[in-house]
């Protein structure tokens, strides 16, 4: 269940829209016009009678009875008003009980949604109330059985009792919930941008950011890794922070997976007589298709993909476009087909350290009489080393080597990307101390972040020495989050157990837990003449 209390604009009409013409009772089709797409006609059937319907408008002054229930079809949107000035009216009669498929209904400023006494309405799980300065009022005493359900939820009713969530008049009172610009979803940068959730709060309120759409503490609303997270944001009034809105507005922040591409064949010059050279080369990529602004591109194999046929001389731009719509670019030099032909580095691998660890050196090797300058870019950018198959980077990032030909100085026809990451170590909580007795199991668990490789250890020292467990007889997941200790015997009364957690391919070194301590206490035998009692002992 999720109500708002905030106004909507006013919807151009579409096929299918409903407004009042009269004065009436909804089942009656003399109350309704319906937009047949260019125009207004008197409707043959009433809202949610046949079909789904968009948007329901009350105005016109028109008082609309509310006498039918609507369950086969749903209702998309009711606006009560049509901010024409004179009172439009949605009527519940007295002892009635209503259900009805409205998902939206948008109360307007000269709306109002009135009881004539005593009556139920009924709105399914899911469904939103809009107050854009309406009413919602009694035309006889306020009391408990003038209510409103929101699934199965009695959410409100008019002098709030009967233990529901909130009067009609705390519901008017409280502040709308921020408006927002929708969710925010972005292609991954290098390096990687950091995305914040936004909202628009009320005059005279702010915006408080939580992680659940209910409860909890306040947090910083960002994003600056691949994957989405959810924030909602709740109205606060700047002098009264006791006066909230009902309800948080969520807004989801995603930042896509950019995908990569690299030269693994370097541009090789093509001679063919009687024809124009040209040159060729290989790339891969990590997922998507490819494109080229010159030259003939065929996906040979899975990621691998040529671009044949580039005319000589014509540098080129790769472009790789991923299904998320994620897109890369790589621009290629064309090669010197008057130059022997330069292939790129070897890469000698990507590097990742932990924070607070130097940054490490990079490397790349090249063939004979060839030597490694380094850049900041796939092309063009700027130097940052010449001659030098290594390069000690100052910060984590993406660099490229370009070999060069010392006698020629011929170079590659494309660079060749190698990425220094900088890893957040893990963390490792672990449960409490467990107590057994003798032939019982333990079970010890973990709570961890930036991890997903555990491996338990077990001290019988008092946790001077921690020796490795494997699973068996005596434990079960000793790579997991949760450690079984099996049937176990006095002998491990005293052993303390804890957890090394680490991240795959992280430059972190894995980080170890506190230990837990296992206490093994023995059953006692009590005899009494010829009556044997079994108790523990505790």
């Amino acid at each position: 269940m999720f109500l708002l209390l905030f106004g909507l604009p006013l919807m151009a009409q579409v096929t299918g829209d409903y407004r009042s013409k009269a004065t009436g009772n909804w089942s009656s089709s003399s109350t309704w016009q319906i937009y047949n797409g260019s125009s207004w006609v008197n409707a043959t059937t009433y809202p949610g009678q046949n079909s789904n319907v968009g948007t329901i408008t009350i105005g016109s002054g028109n008082t609309v009875t509310l006498n039918v229930n609507i369950t086969s079809y749903t209702i998309n949107k009711l606006i009560i008003g049509d901010q024409s000035g004179g009172n439009d009216n949605l009527s519940l009669p007295d002892n009635g009980s209503f259900q009805v498929n409205i998902m939206q209904l948008s109360l307007e400023s000269d709306g109002i949604l009135s009881w004539v006494k005593n009556a139920d309405l009924y709105l399914p799980e899911g469904a939103q109330i809009y107050n854009n300065g309406g009413q919602i009022r009694t035309d006889k005493n306020c009391n408990a059985s003038q209510s409103i359900y929101i699934g199965s939820e009695r959410f409100s009713n008019c002098n709030g009792g009967g233990g529901v969530d909130y009067s009609f008049d705390e519901i008017e009172s409280a502040l709308p919930p921020p408006s927002t610009n929708g969710d925010i979803t972005e292609c991954e940068n290098n390096p990687i941008q950091t995305l914040t959730a936004s909202a628009t709060p009320p005059s005279g309120a702010y915006v408080a950011w939580y992680a659940a759409s209910s409860g909890g503490s306040t947090v910083s609303p960002t994003l600056n890794t691949v994957g989405n997270v959810t924030y909602y944001g709740e109205s606060v009034d700047n002098t009264d922070s006791n006066r909230r809105s009902l309800f948080r507005s969520a807004v989801k922040l995603t930042i896509r997976p950019r995908p990569t591409i690299s030269v693994t064949s370097s541009p090789s010059c093509v001679f063919r007589l009687g024809s124009p050279t040209t040159y060729q080369l290989e790339v891969t990529v990590s997922t998507g298709s490819v494109s080229s602004t010159a030259g003939t591109v065929t996906n040979t194999s899975g990621n691998v993909w040529t671009i044949t046929d580039v005319p000589s001389g014509t540098n080129i731009v790769v472009t790789v476009t991923d299904t998320n719509g994620c897109t890369n670019q790589l621009s290629v030099t064309a090669p010197n087909c008057s130059c022997p032909v330069v292939s790129a580095p070897a890469s000698g691998g990507n590097k990742a350290y932990c924070i607070g660890d130097p940054v490490p050196s990079i490397t790349a090797s090249v063939g004979l009489d060839e030597t490694v300058d380094w850049y900041n870019a796939p092309s063009g950018g700027t130097l940052l080393l010449m001659a030098n198959t290594t390069y000690n980077p100052t910060a984590p990032g993406t660099y490229y080597a370009e070999a060069r030909n010392t006698s020629t100085n011929c170079l590659s026809g494309a660079r060749t990307a190698i990425t220094v990451t900088r890893d957040t170590p893990s963390t490792a909580s672990i449960g409490p101390n467990q107590s057994i007795f003798t032939g019982g199991n333990a079970i010890f668990t973990v709570t961890t972040t930036n991890a997903d490789t555990y491996q338990w250890q077990v001290s019988i020292d008092g946790g001077v020495i921690f020796n490795t467990i494997v699973d068996g007889t005596e434990y079960a997941g000793a790579q997991s989050t949760s450690l079984a200790v099996k049937t176990a015997d006095i002998n491990k009364n005293g052993f303390r157990y804890r957890v090394l957690a680490s991240r795959s391919g992280s430059g972190c070194p894995p980080t170890a837990s506190a230990s837990a301590l296992l206490t093994v206490k023995v059953k006692t035998v009590i005899t009494n003449r010829r009556i044997t009692h079994r108790v523990n002992k505790s």
